[in-house]
C-alpha cells in the first residue's frame, strides 16, 4: 500500500494548559499521536513558538505530520521544554501583556449518553480503534489571568487534507463564537476568513468524506446545532456508500454511521433512523470476520441499538436481541479490557429493561449481577466509575420496588450518593446523578416516612434542575422529579406551597416534552396526581377535571404493555372516584372501579406499589356501596382491603391507610347490616392503625377517632369497657403530632379540621364515665392547640435553667428560632426559592431539635411533665378570681363544667343539643347577614339593613331566650346553690365563660328573656358580669402576668377616620377626642392617625405602650383567617403577624374595630380571631366586637368605658369586663341603644 501523508487534526494537540502562580509560568502538554517514533523540531522568537511533530513509520505504514505556532511576547531562551515518544511539553514565563484569547480546551473521551447511562465511543480519524476528540473548557480560575498572554493558532499542512477555518482553532471563546488568531503582521488571513473547504481534497473520496463527517461532529459536540448532525450524517451515509463492502474500512464507517444515527434518534425519536441505525450495526458485524478484534465492539453497538429501539416501541424481539448481542460482547471480551465495564453495565441494563417488561425475578438478579462486575472491573477514580454506581444504584431500587427489601433501598442510595461525590461539577452527568439520588431518597422516604429524606430528595432535584440549561432533552425529566418530590411532602405535611410547587414542576415538564417525547405520558399522569390533590385540600372542580384530563391522555400515550400502565390507569381511577365524591355521577365511580380492576390485573405479583392498588380498588367499590347500597359492592371492597393489608409488609409508612380503608368498609358493613363480628373487626383494624409506630401522624389519629366512634357503638353491650377511653388517649398523645410545630401556622390549623370535633366528644365520654375531671383536661388539650405551641415556646424555664443549664439555655435558644420562624414569609410563598425552601427546611430541623430537648428534659428527675398539658390540678387555679364556666358541646351530649372555688362541678344540659346549637348559630349568621353586619367591609359605617318581610332586630330574641333557658340558668342555679352570688348590687357577680363548638359563636353574655322594645324580663346582663376566654390556661396565664413598673399610663391610640379602599370611619375622630379627655395629659397618648398610622408606626407603638386603642376597620379572613386584622393605612395588621409578638408591656387592648372577635366557623376550638391573638401577644384583657358595630357606638361605650376605668389620667381599681359591663348597660338605656344589633356584639376577653 502505498503511503499516506495524515494530519490529524489540530485540535487534539493540546492536552492541558495551567497556570503555576508560585512560578509565574503557564504550562502546556502536547500529546502526540499513538506512532511508533516521534521528533520534535522547536524554534522560538519574541513572539512565536513554533514546533514540528514527525511521525516515522506506523502500522498501517501511515506517516503523520503536525505543524503549529503558539503566539506569546518571551524570549526563547526563557522557555523550556522536554519531549518523549508521547508527550512534548513547554513552559512559557506568564508575559505582562498581549491580545485577549479564548479558553483553552481539553481532549477527553467522547461519549453518547443516554438516561440509562449507556455509553458508546465514536471514532474520530480515520483508522479502526481511534477516539473522537470531545472538548469541555477547563474550569480553571487562572485561565482568566491567561487570557491577555497567550494566543494559539495552527498553519495549514500542504499535504492535501481538506480543512475549514473551524479547524485552525482547538478553542472557543468564552460566548462560544469561533476564535481568530492574527497573523504574524496581524489582521486575519482571506484564507483564515473565508470559512470555505480549502486546499484540494475530492468529495467522491470516501476518505474525505468521512474526515468532514468527523468535523461536523465535532462541531455538534460543542454547540449542539442539530444541522451539524444532520451534515455529519450525510457525508458518513455517502462515505459508507462510496466504500466497497471488501474494504477494510467498510465496518468501521458503517459502525461509525449507526452511532451517529442512533445520537439523532435519542434527540428526535424518528423510528426511521434507530431502525437505520441497527442495519448499519447488523451489516457491520456481518462484514466483520470472527477473531477480529472489533468484533465484540460491533456486537455491543447493535445490543444497544436494538435497546433503545426497545425502549421506544417496546416489542420483545428487540430485548431478546439486544442481550443476544451484549452477552455475545461480553463473553468475547476478557476482563482486563477497557470495554469489558461498559459490555457488561449495558448488559445490566437491557436485563433490567426485560425485568420491567415481564416481571420476572431472574432478570432483576442478572441485572445486579453484571453492574456488579462492571462496577468492581472499573478503575477508581475511573471517569465512568460514576455511571457504574448510578447504575447500579437504579437496579437496586427497582429490586427495592418489586420485592420491599430495605437492604436494597439501602443500597440505592448509598450507591447514587457515591455517583454524586464521584462526579465533578459542571459535567454534563452530574444533573442525572442528582435526580437518581433524589429518586432513591424519595422512594426510601415512601418507605420510611422520614422527613430528612424528602427534604434531601427535593435539595437535589431542585440543584439537578438548576445544573440542567434550557433546551436541554433531560430538562423535561429533571422537573417532573422535582415536581414529585414537592408533591411527596405535601402528602406528608399539607403546606399548600408544595402542592403549588409541584404543579409548577410538572406543568413546566409537560410544556417542554414534545407529544413524541418517550416520558410525556408520565409527566402528564403525575401533573394529574397533583392536580387532584389539590383538588383534595381546596375543593375546586376545575383541579378534577384537569387531573383526569391529564390522566386520560398518559393512558392514550402509553401502549398495552407497557410497564408504566398500571400507574396511569391507577391514577386517572382515583381522579373519577374524587369527581363522584363531588358529582355523585355514577359513571364516574363505575369508570372509577374499571380503571382500578385493570391496574391490579396489569400490575405484577410482588410488586411493592400493587396492595395501593387493590386498596384503590376496595375504596371504589366502599363508595359505590355507599351510594348504591349493593351488598356486593361493600363484599369486593372488604377483600380487597384485607389483601392489601396483608401484602403491605410491617413498617411501610402507608400501612395505617390500608388499616384505615379496611376500618371504613367494615363499619359501613356494620352500620347496614349489624354484624357484630363486622364491628369487631372494624375496630381491631382502627385500633391497630392508631398503635403503629410509623406512618403519618394524621392517618393514626383518623384511626384512633374512628376507633373511639366504633368503641361507643359497642359500650350498648359492655357497657363498663375501657376501650372508648383508650382511644381517645391515644388521639391526645397524635394531636401535637399531627399539627407539628414544624409546620407552618396554616397548615397546622388545616390539620386541626380533621380533629375538629375531638375534645368536645372524649369530654362528653369521659363525662358519661363518671370522670368530669378527665373531661375537662381533654378539653384544655384538645382546644386552642396552635395558641399552645406558642406559648410553650414561650414558657420560661427559669427551673430548669437553675438544675439543668445546659439544657435549659439550648432551649430557649431553639426556642426562640422556632417563634420566629413559625409564620415566616417562607411559608407563605407561591413560588419558594432555593433560600427560601432552605429556611423551611432549617425551621422543621429546629423543631425536631426543640422535640428531642425536650424529651431529654422529661427524662430527669422532677421535670417528669415538662411541658406537657396542664391536669386538673393545676387547671383549678384558673377560678381563684371568681367562677369558670366550660360549656361542651358535643354530638353525645352538652354539658356545663363549673369551677367554683376550685372545685368542679358539673351540670348537664337536657334541654340543649349540639344540632340546637348549630341551627341557633346559623340562625345568627342569617339575621347578621340580612342586616348588612356579616360583609367584610360594610362594618362600622353601615346602620342596619332590613330586607323584605324579615323581623329585623326582634329575630334575636328566640336565640337568646333559648340560650338563656338551656344553657345560662341552669348555670346560675348551680351557682346559686353553692351560694355564689354578686358581692354588690353596683359590682355583680363575675363570671368567665369557655364555650365550645358552635356555643363559640353564640352571645352568651346576653343571654335572656327580652320584651319586643329590647328592655328584659330577666337576662344575664342584670345578674353577672362576663367575660371569655378560649382556654383556661389562658385565664392562668394572665393572671400570673406580673407588670414591670411604670410611672404613668401609656396609651397608643390608632386612629383611621379614611383608610384607602373601604368606607370612612368619621367616628373615630370623636373616640381620639374621649380618649384625650379622660387620659388627661397628651404625654400619656401616642396618636397615630390617619397617614401616620402605617403598620410599622402601629406595632412599633404596641411595643412601646402598655395600653392599645384601635379605632379603624377590622376583617376576618374565612378563607384565610390568620389573614384577619385590623386595616391601617398601608395595610392590613395581620393576625398572623401580631400573635409573633411577646409584648412585655402589654396590659389592655381596646379594638373599637368589627368583627375582632368572629373566629372561624371551620374550627371553633382554635379562638383564631384578633382578640385571642391579642391575648396570645401579651394583653391581660381585650374589649372586642363579635360582628359589625356602629359608628356611632363606638365612641359612646368608649367614652363610659374610660370613664370608669381612668381617674385623672390614671387607671382605677375598676376592672376592664366591669367597666365595659356598665358602659354597655349605659348604652342600652341611650335612646335606639337597646337594639341588640347594637350592644350584644361588645364583649371582653381575658382577666
Amino acid at each position: 500500500m502505498a503511503s499516506e501523508v495524515r494530519r490529524p487534526p489540530a485540535s487534539w494537540s493540546q492536552q492541558t494548559s495551567e497556570i503555576d502562580e508560585a512560578k509565574n509560568r503557564i504550562n502546556i502538554t502536547i500529546i502526540l499521536p499513538e506512532i511508533v517514533q516521534s521528533s520534535i523540531s522547536f524554534e522560538a522568537t519574541n513572539t512565536t513558538i513554533s514546533f514540528e511533530a514527525k511521525a516515522g513509520s506506523s502500522p498501517n505504514n501511515v506517516r503523520y505530520r503536525f505543524n503549529c505556532h503558539l503566539y506569546a511576547e518571551v524570549k526563547s531562551e526563557d522557555l523550556r521544554t522536554s519531549l518523549s515518544p508521547d508527550v512534548f511539553s513547554v513552559v512559557i514565563p506568564k508575559a505582562k501583556k498581549g491580545v485577549r484569547w479564548p479558553h483553552l480546551m481539553d481532549r477527553q473521551k467522547s461519549t453518547i449518553p443516554d438516561h440509562l447511562g449507556k455509553t458508546t465511543s465514536l471514532n474520530c480519524t480515520d483508522g479502526p480503534g481511534s477516539l473522537k476528540a470531545e472538548y469541555r473548557r477547563l474550569e480553571m480560575a487562572e485561565i482568566e489571568q491567561v487570557i491577555e498572554n497567550l494566543e494559539r493558532g495552527v498553519r495549514i499542512n500542504q499535504d492535501g487534507d481538506s480543512v475549514r477555518r473551524e479547524d485552525l482553532y482547538s478553542v472557543v471563546t468564552r460566548d462560544k463564537s469561533h476564535a481568530t488568531v492574527p497573523r504574524m503582521g496581524g489582521g486575519i488571513s482571506e484564507f483564515e476568513s473565508s470559512g470555505q473547504w480549502v486546499a484540494g481534497g475530492n468529495d467522491d473520496d470516501p476518505r474525505v468524506l468521512h474526515n468532514h463527517a468527523v468535523d461536523c461532529l465535532k462541531y455538534f459536540s460543542l454547540h449542539e446545532d442539530i444541522k451539524d448532525l444532520e451534515q455529519a450524517i450525510r457525508h458518513f451515509e455517502r462515505s459508507a456508500q462510496l466504500t466497497p463492502d471488501s474494504h477494510p474500512d467498510k465496518p468501521f464507517r458503517l459502525r461509525n454511521l449507526g452511532l451517529v444515527l442512533v445520537t439523532r434518534f435519542q434527540r428526535l425519536g424518528e423510528i426511521a433512523d434507530i431502525d437505520h441505525a441497527i442495519s448499519n450495526h447488523e451489516q457491520t458485524v456481518q462484514l466483520t470476520p470472527d477473531g477480529h478484534r472489533d468484533k465484540p465492539s460491533y456486537f455491543y453497538n447493535l445490543g444497544v441499538s436494538f435497546l433503545n429501539r426497545f425502549e421506544r416501541l417496546g416489542e420483545m424481539v428487540d430485548i431478546e436481541q439486544a442481550l443476544l448481542n451484549l452477552r455475545r460482547a461480553v463473553d468475547m471480551t476478557p476482563d482486563y479490557h477497557p470495554s469489558k465495564p461498559d459490555y457488561l453495565a449495558n448488559l445490566g441494563t437491557s436485563y433490567l429493561a426485560r425485568f420491567g417488561k415481564l416481571g420476572e425475578l431472574v432478570d432483576i438478579e442478572l441485572a445486579i449481577l453484571n453492574h456488579k462486575h462492571a462496577v468492581q472491573l472499573t478503575p477508581d477514580d475511573c471517569k465512568d466509575e460514576p455511571s457504574r454506581l448510578r447504575q447500579l444504584g437504579t437496579t437496586f431500587l427497582q429490586r427495592f420496588k418489586r420485592l420491599g427489601e430495605m437492604a436494597d433501598i439501602e443500597q440505592a442510595v448509598t450507591n447514587h450518593e457515591r455517583a454524586v461525590q464521584f462526579t465533578p461539577d459542571g459535567t454534563p452527568d452530574k444533573p442525572n446523578c442528582l435526580c437518581n439520588l433524589g429518586n432513591s431518597l424519595l422512594t426510601r422516604f415512601s418507605q420510611l416516612g422520614e422527613l430528612a429524606d424528602i427534604e434531601q430528595a427535593i435539595l437535589n432535584h431542585r440543584r439537578a434542575v438548576q445544573l440542567t440549561p434550557d433546551g436541554n432533552f433531560d430538562k423535561p425529566d429533571c422537573l417532573n422529579n422535582l415536581g414529585c418530590s414537592f408533591r411527596m411532602r405535601f402528602k406528608q405535611l399539607g403546606e399548600m406551597v408544595d402542592i403549588e410547587q409541584s404543579i409548577m414542576n410538572h406543568e413546566h415538564a409537560v410544556q417542554l416534552a414534545p407529544d413524541d417525547h418517550t416520558s410525556k405520558a408520565r409527566f402528564l399522569c403525575n401533573l394529574g396526581h397533583a392536580f387532584h390533590m389539590r383538588f383534595d385540600r381546596l375543593g375546586e372542580i376545575a383541579d378534577i377535571e384537569q387531573a383526569i384530563f391529564n390522566n386520560e391522555r398518559a393512558i392514550q400515550l402509553t401502549p398495552d404493555g407497557h410497564p408504566s400502565k398500571p400507574d396511569y390507569l391507577a391514577n386517572v381511577g382515583i381522579s373519577y372516584w374524587k369527581r363522584f365524591d363531588r358529582l355523585k355521577q355514577e359513571v364516574d365511580i363505575d369508570r372509577a372501579i374499571l380503571s382500578h380492576a385493570r391496574a391490579v390485573q396489569l400490575m405484577p405479583d410482588g410488586h411493592t406499589d400493587k396492595p395501593m392498588f387493590i386498596s384503590n380498588l376496595g375504596n371504589s367499590y366502599l363508595r359505590r356501596f355507599e351510594f348504591l347500597g349493593k351488598m356486593a359492592d361493600i363484599d369486593e371492597a372488604i377483600v380487597n382491603q384485607e389483601r392489601a393489608v396483608q401484602l403491605t409488609p410491617d413498617g411501610h409508612w402507608l400501612k395505617p391507610h390500608q388499616f384505615n380503608n379496611l376500618g371504613n368498609s367494615l363499619s359501613a358493613r356494620f352500620m347496614k347490616i349489624r354484624r357484630y363480628e363486622d364491628l369487631l373487626n372494624g375496630i381491631a383494624a382502627y385500633r391497630t392503625s392508631a398503635h403503629l409506630p410509623y406512618g403519618p401522624p394524621a392517618a393514626r389519629l383518623y384511626a384512633a377517632k374512628k376507633w373511639s366512634w366504633l368503641a361507643r357503638c359497642e359500650l350498648g353491650r359492655h357497657p363498663s369497657d375501657q376501650p372508648v377511653l383508650d382511644a381517645y388517649k391515644i388521639a391526645f398523645d397524635l394531636l401535637p403530632r399531627t399539627a407539628w410545630v414544624g409546620l407552618s401556622i396554616d397548615s397546622r390549623h388545616h390539620e386541626i379540621i380533621a380533629a375538629s370535633s375531638l375534645a368536645c366528644n372524649a369530654a362528653a365520654t369521659a363525662i358519661s364515665e363518671n370522670d368530669p375531671q378527665l373531661a375537662l383536661t381533654w378539653l384544655e388539650q384538645g382546644r386552642s392547640i396552635v395558641w399552645g405551641q406558642i406559648l410553650q415556646l414561650r414558657t420560661p424555664v427559669d427551673e430548669l435553667c437553675r438544675v439543668h443549664p445546659g439544657l435549659g439555655e439550648e432551649l430557649n435558644r431553639v426556642s426562640a428560632q422556632l417563634e420566629r420562624g413559625t409564620s415566616g414569609d417562607h411559608f407563605a410563598m407561591d413560588q419558594i426559592t432555593e433560600s427560601q425552601e432552605a429556611a423551611v427546611q432549617k425551621h422543621r430541623q429546629l423543631a425536631q431539635v426543640w422535640d428531642r430537648i425536650v424529651e431529654q428534659v422529661r427524662k430527669k428527675p422532677g421535670f417528669e411533665r415538662f411541658l406537657l398539658p396542664k391536669q386538673y390540678s393545676e387547671l383549678r387555679h384558673a377560678a381563684r378570681d371568681g367562677p369558670v364556666i366550660v360549656l361542651n358541646t358535643s354530638e353525645y351530649a352538652c354539658d356545663a363544667l363549673i369551677i367554683i372555688s376550685e372545685r368542679l362541678h358539673h351540670v348537664h344540659l337536657e334541654s340543649f343539643s349540639y344540632k340546637k346549637a348549630q341551627n341557633l348559630r346559623e340562625s345568627l349568621h342569617s339575621i347578621l347577614s340580612h342586616q348588612g353586619l356579616r360583609v367584610r367591609y360594610n362594618d362600622r359605617g353601615a346602620g342596619p339593613v332590613i330586607q323584605g318581610n324579615f323581623r329585623g332586630d326582634d329575630a334575636f330574641r328566640p336565640i337568646l331566650a333559648e340560650l338563656w333557658n338551656s344553657v345560662v340558668k341552669p348555670v346560675l342555679e348551680c351557682l346559686q346553690s353553692h351560694q355564689i352570688s354578686s358581692p354588690t348590687e353596683d359590682e355583680g357577680l363575675r363570671i368567665r365563660w369557655c364555650p365550645t363548638g358552635p356555643l363559640a359563636f353564640l352571645p352568651i353574655h346576653a343571654a335572656g328573656l327580652y320584651n319586643a322594645d329590647g328592655t328584659s324580663l330577666i337576662s344575664l346582663p342584670d345578674i353577672a358580669i362576663s367575660s371569655y376566654t378560649p382556654t383556661l390556661t389562658a385565664v392562668l396565664r394572665n393572671s400570673q402576668h406580673v407588670m414591670p413598673h411604670r410611672s404613668r399610663l401609656k396609651l397608643l391610640a390608632v386612629i383611621q377616620p379614611t383608610t384607602p379602599g373601604v368606607a370612612p370611619l368619621p367616628g373615630t375622630r370623636e373616640e381620639l377626642k374621649i380618649i384625650r379627655t379622660h387620659c388627661v395629659s397628651d404625654s400619656s397618648v401616642h396618636v397615630l392617625e390617619g397617614s401616620k398610622a402605617t403598620i410599622a408606626e402601629v406595632t412599633s407603638g404596641m411595643e412601646e405602650c402598655s395600653w392599645v386603642h384601635l379605632a379603624c376597620h377590622g376583617v376576618q379572613d374565612t378563607s384565610h383567617p390568620m389573614e384577619s386584622g385590623l386595616l391601617v393605612h398601608d395595610g392590613r395588621i395581620h393576625l398572623s403577624k401580631i400573635i409573633q409578638k411577646n409584648l412585655r408591656r402589654a396590659e389592655f387592648a381596646f379594638l373599637s374595630a368589627c368583627q375582632t372577635a368572629t373566629g372561624d366557623v371551620s374550627r371553633p376550638e382554635e379562638a383564631i380571631h384578633l382578640a385571642a391573638g391579642m391575648l396570645l401577644a401579651g394583653y391581660r384583657g381585650v374589649v372586642a366586637t363579635m360582628w359589625s358595630i356602629r359608628d356611632d357606638d363606638a365612641p359612646f361605650v368608649a367614652d363610659k368605658f374610660y370613664g370608669r376605668l381612668l381617674k385623672n389620667g390614671e387607671p382605677t381599681s375598676t376592672k376592664p369586663a366591669e367597666a365595659l359591663h356598665f358602659a354597655i348597660r349605659e348604652l342600652r338605656e341611650k335612646p335606639g341603644g337597646c337594639k341588640f344589633s347594637s350592644w350584644v356584639p361588645f364583649i371582653h376577653m381575658g382577666v
